[in-house]
């Protein structure tokens, strides 16, 4: 919440008018001004002499005790503020460093486990020869790239998996696509741009939509667009993650997701996508050869440990695909050495 708007939180309380729960002023007898607050007044009559009534008002102890419920209230409102800050960190806002509680969870952990959000415990390998940009924090951790504590609605779960970037770094399609939405978000998201790839360009028995965000600038491509695996389809940055943990300058990187469905299908709100079935992937899993079957986390979690390293096929920065004819790639292009 934020600090220029804690007053919001009692709106019965308007410069000018003692005011109803509802924000109506509340009617009196008389209302002077008294410190740009109107005060009903009751009033008792002292009769002087014949000639002379004179209204003495009975309720400065009323108007002081009014003051003094405005000024605690304020106070609390302040206070709300900044604990309703420290506990937005899943928004993007919230104090640096992360502190208050957990956001409260949409949704019991069951569910969200049937979907797959955990750590799969796979690890990449690059090809060597060349260096690649790397997982600063992998898909289910439930810290961030710098050892502190998640905060989101879905118990901490890291849903996708943060790669560490410079701001206008290309970012690539990971196999040939189709751009199915794109926009601008507000903190967490920042702007993103949505892929679909069908099970015929990436080999899994599903159909995956992927979210990249935290965009420099809003993606150039329009709904509808095709694209090739390796074509640049935008650039990295930090929008959505100024203040908060990352404090004024954010945190500049890619943060990409994998839903998968059952179908093409899919429904839209906001800057969310959903598949008609949605389930969650690990973006290493489009990677793992032979492809996981069935196509999900579940099976991915339960791999022998010796089969969770991932040889990631690879773009460089000079054009060549590694290992040729791979028809994913990573979502940043490398460099040879």
């Amino acid at each position: 919440m934020g600090h220029a708007n804690l007053l919001a939180i009692a709106p019965a309380f308007r410069p000018g008018a003692v005011n109803a729960g509802d924000g109506a002023p509340v009617k009196g007898a008389a209302t002077p001004v008294r410190h740009g607050i109107e005060i009903p007044v009751e009033a008792r009559l002292r009769r002087r002499n014949p000639a002379r009534v004179e209204v003495v008002p009975t309720t400065g102890r009323r108007e002081n005790n009014m003051r003094r419920v405005l000024s605690l209230l304020v106070a609390v409102a302040c206070a709300a503020g900044f604990v309703a800050d420290a506990a937005a960190e899943g928004r993007g806002g919230g104090l640096r460093g992360g502190g208050g509680g957990m956001r409260t969870p949409k949704e019991p952990y069951e569910v969200l486990e049937r979907k797959g959000l955990f750590a799969t415990g796979l690890r990449a390998a690059f090809p060597a020869g060349v260096d690649c940009p790397g997982i600063a924090s992998p898909y289910g951790s439930r810290t961030r790239y710098d050892g502190s504590a998640r905060n989101n609605d879905h118990y901490g779960y890291h849903n996708g998996l943060d790669i560490t970037l410079r701001a206008g770094t290309p970012l690539l399609a990971v196999a040939d696509g189709t751009v199915v939405h794109a926009g601008t978000a507000g903190q967490l998201v920042g702007h993103f741009v949505w892929l679909h790839f069908a099970p015929a360009a990436t080999g899994l028995p599903v159909h995956l939509f992927a979210r990249y965000q935290h965009l420099d600038e809003p993606s150039p491509l329009a709904v509808g667009t095709t694209v090739e695996a390796g074509d640049v389809i935008a650039r990295s940055g930090n929008t959505g993650t100024a203040g908060g943990h990352y404090g004024s300058a954010g945190y500049p990187h890619l943060h990409i997701n994998f839903l998968v469905g059952d179908s093409a299908e899919h429904t839209v709100k906001g800057p969310m996508l959903g598949p008609k079935s949605l389930r969650y992937l690990d973006p290493l899993g489009l990677y793992l050869v032979p492809p996981p079957s069935p196509a999900d986390n579940h099976a991915l979690r339960d791999l022998p440990d010796a089969a969770k390293t991932v040889a990631v096929p690879v773009r460089t920065t000079d054009g060549r695909t590694l290992p040729a004819g791979s028809r994913t790639v990573w979502p940043v292009a490398c460099s040879p050495r």
